[in-house]
């Protein structure tokens, strides 16, 4: 299979006033094409995010997400201009995986995955959502011995990650103690444990070579698995991960996890093999997954600093470790990253899915 490299990583986040998800998705796409050293026209297919769990046609989707002014079209179109939206997910995970497939196969040597997602109209999840994922908070507190205040330490880190990148929502000078002092929303959630609706666009461009670009990481493996009838996905696409790209939970120098909740990303630790089963709350109590630690965990923030949007939040985790891999992170670069992993979609303590798996290397 031909191997896969990330040529271009771009996001764009928060929709400043005046500007649409159009103008937010056709910027990240025209950012990662420039810093892939290639024009739209060179790329002949695109794979799309775009959350909100309709499906409208790709002509539409060329349309709200900005493409067409890059010169793509919608597959079915006759049109023998640009490429075309091969593909439409949900899911940004999901779109980047069909992408890495793509090149691996040998049908393209150059596809681009673009993902966006506008604010759901509420700041919060609904109330039915809520619920569930407090619930799968207890199950989880229960089973590792993880208490309130170990979900707030994980909060608190990601949150002072999120502060060092602007725009931030949220002050870096957040503590374990005002996490806790936030509004209850579900027992054991508070406000800050829980990630808000989000907004943004993510593009990455991918290429069957690293052209001219000699820092190009390679996707070393892109795995995909569906949740139903399995509580131990995240596990599973891990173990499938790790074996295709030849590396262990001890190789990486970096990860971002899917943080719906706090609670979740302590999941996440446990699925992923960082810790064995139940001891995630020690990487917290012991500064392991903080920026400055051996293995920093969500530098970017998270979702609970950026806010929950999985029409992007799949391709803005790959972005964000490529911008690790190379040294591109700012005062959120980890020393030295030579291997990433980025997973998105529920990790155990959530009723989301499927989970995506991307580890990415130099």
């Amino acid at each position: 299979m031909a191997q896969v490299f990330v040529l271009g990583a771009a996001t764009t986040r928060f929709r400043p006033e005046g500007r649409t998800t159009a103008d937010l998705a056709y910027e990240a796409a025209h950012d990662a094409l420039r810093q892939a050293g290639v024009g739209a026209g060179e790329v002949p297919a695109v794979f799309v995010g775009c959350g909100g769990g309709s499906r409208p046609s790709s002509d539409a989707v060329a349309v709200r997400l900005g493409l067409r002014r890059l010169g793509f079209r919608g597959h079915a179109s006759e049109e023998p201009v640009g490429g075309s939206i091969e593909d439409l997910t949900d899911s940004a995970g999901e779109a980047f995986h069909r992408g890495c497939q793509a090149i691996e196969m040998g049908i393209y040597e150059l596809v681009l995955c673009v993902g966006a997602q506008a604010s759901a109209g509420g700041a919060w999840p609904p109330d039915a959502k809520l619920k569930e994922r407090a619930a799968a908070a207890r199950s989880y507190m229960n089973e590792s011995g993880a208490t309130v205040e170990h979900l707030a330490r994980t909060s608190a880190k990601n949150l002072r990650h999120g502060g060092l990148s602007l725009p931030a929502r949220l002050a870096r000078d957040i503590t374990p103690e005002r996490v806790l002092e936030s509004e209850l929303l579900a027992w054991p959630l508070t406000r800050l444990m829980v990630a808000s609706s989000g907004e943004g666009a993510a593009a990455v461009v991918l290429a069957a070579g690293s052209g001219k670009r000699r820092d190009a990481p390679r996707v070393r493996a892109s795995l995909l698995v569906g949740v139903e009838g399995r509580a131990d996905a995240a596990g599973r696409a891990a173990r499938l991960a790790y074996g295709s790209a030849g590396v262990g939970p001890e190789d990486l120098d970096c990860v971002e996890v899917d943080d719906v909740t706090a609670a979740a990303e302590l999941a996440a630790y446990e699925a992923l093999q960082l810790a064995p089963a139940g001891q995630g709350p020690e990487l917290i109590d012991s500064g392991f997954t903080s920026l400055g630690g051996p293995l920093p965990v969500n530098t970017s923030g998270g979702l609970l600093s950026l806010g929950e949007w999985p029409g992007a939040s799949g391709l803005s985790q790959v972005c964000q470790i490529a911008w690790q891999l190379r040294g591109e992170a700012g005062p959120l670069q980890v020393a030295g990253a030579r291997i990433g992993l980025a997973q998105s979609g529920s990790a155990g303590a959530d009723g989301g899915g499927p989970v995506a798996i991307a580890i990415l290397g130099k």
